[in-house]
């Protein structure tokens, strides 16, 4: 059902009167589709699409597509089996656990947005150091005029401790060079580095570059400068996740990538930041993961686009009848009250009796309304969050 074909239905319902009296038409589609995607899940707005980052053991956080509104599955894209399930549980849980369960997500919000948390474990990371120490494996030292270099075994990420150092200008860095040769032939050119890096203040930071390779002279990768975590957010002060895909690096000389010993890691500034501190460097294969959602938008154009409100009159409505009836009943309610003023009670009523039923009706079918017997028969697919009680131990006397 397009724009024009609503407008004629709702002409229709309001007595033959003209429309010119409801202003800005599309923004009130807009207001009634929200209501009608907030009391239902319409089937016709379930979506499946690619998760726009890979899922790595070792990350967490994961952008959502721009109209999602809840979430139905997530699965690997190949090979997935009777075990592929993931178990949606509330965010404190999923945060205490992570570190021991697997295949558990939850959906979050920050600033406006919401974001997926994913703990989904298939390709274990390869450590190329774990920056516990400063003679263990290899030489670490800084880079340009970067200086303080030690270990903190107090703020650290994970393992025993972090490298912590000094930036003065921009450019300065910490490198590690003849570290235990790692063999990256399988992950060459495909796997991500994986770098959580602390920053006690953000103000002054532009970029983080990393360079690897079997040398930092002749032979070596060079990541895109990133500008923000790996989710996609800023800067934080804090622990942030820095994600540098292999796949967009470049390469200086001809790099072997069975016997890489060597890293470096600079940052692009506009002024010195004190104790920044790095921990454990991955190189990660991730998994191309599918997730199936329910949209927030109901409408589309002639393209294909979904939207959050009509702009053309040969925009439609997502849906068969059942979907239409109920936004036709819930758009006369909202342009009723522009077209008709104090009379609009009679039309308000019927369209409520129509939506939510008549308690008073000796039919008992016309007791349940348009909205309880889409819910009968199309009840949401989408993953509730769960959780598990514990009643505490148990005292003998």
């Amino acid at each position: 059902m397009n724009i024009t074909e609503v407008k004629e239905h709702l002409s229709a319902q309001l007595h033959g009167g003209t429309l010119n009296k409801v202003r800005n038409f599309e923004a009130a589609c807009e207001r009634a589709a929200n209501i009608v995607l907030t009391n239902i899940d319409p089937i016709e707005t379930e979506r499946t699409t690619t998760l726009a980052q890979v899922i790595h053991d070792d990350l967490n956080n994961y952008s959502l597509p721009s109209d999602f509104k809840k979430i139905i599955d997530l699965f690997p894209q190949a090979d997935r089996d009777n075990l592929d399930s993931g178990k949606r549980i509330y965010a404190e849980r999923f945060d205490l656990t992570k570190g021991l369960t697997n295949k558990t997500l939850t959906i979050e919000g920050s600033e406006g947005s919401k974001f997926l948390r994913a703990n989904w474990k298939i390709n274990s990371a390869i450590t190329f150091h774990s920056m516990n120490s400063l003679t263990d494996n290899g030489t670490i030292a800084v880079v340009g005029t970067a200086s303080g270099l030690k270990i903190n075994t107090q703020v650290k990420y994970s393992g025993s401790g972090s490298i912590e150092f000094d930036l003065a200008t921009s450019g300065d860095g910490i490198q590690i060079t003849g570290a235990t040769q790692k063999d990256f032939t399988t992950e060459d050119e495909i796997a991500d580095v994986i770098i959580p890096v602390y920053l006690g203040s953000i103000s002054n930071l532009t970029s983080i570059t990393a360079i690897w390779g079997n040398d930092l002279t002749t032979a070596y990768w060079t990541g895109v400068a990133q500008t923000s975590q790996a989710d996609g957010t800023a800067f934080r002060i804090g622990w942030n996740i820095i994600k540098i895909p292999w796949s967009t690096a470049t390469e200086t000389g001809t790099v072997d990538p069975a016997t890489i010993d060597s890293f470096k890691l600079t940052f692009a500034t506009t002024g010195a930041i004190s104790n920044v501190k790095v921990d454990n460097i991955l190189f990660s294969m991730g998994t191309s993961f599918d997730i199936k959602y329910y949209s927030k938008y109901l409408f589309k154009n002639t393209s294909g686009t979904y939207l959050t409100r009509p702009t053309s009159d040969d925009d439609t409505v997502i849906g068969d009848g059942d979907i239409n009836n109920i936004f036709i009943y819930e758009l006369l309610k909202i342009c009723a009250h522009q077209v008709e003023g104090e009379d609009s009670t009679f039309d308000i009523n019927y369209a409520n009796k129509e939506l939510h039923g008549d308690p008073n009706s000796h039919d008992p079918i016309m007791r349940i309304g348009l909205y309880a017997k889409y819910r009968s028969e199309s009840p949401s697919m989408s993953k509730k969050a769960i959780t598990s009680y514990s009643s505490g131990p148990r005292y003998r006397r």
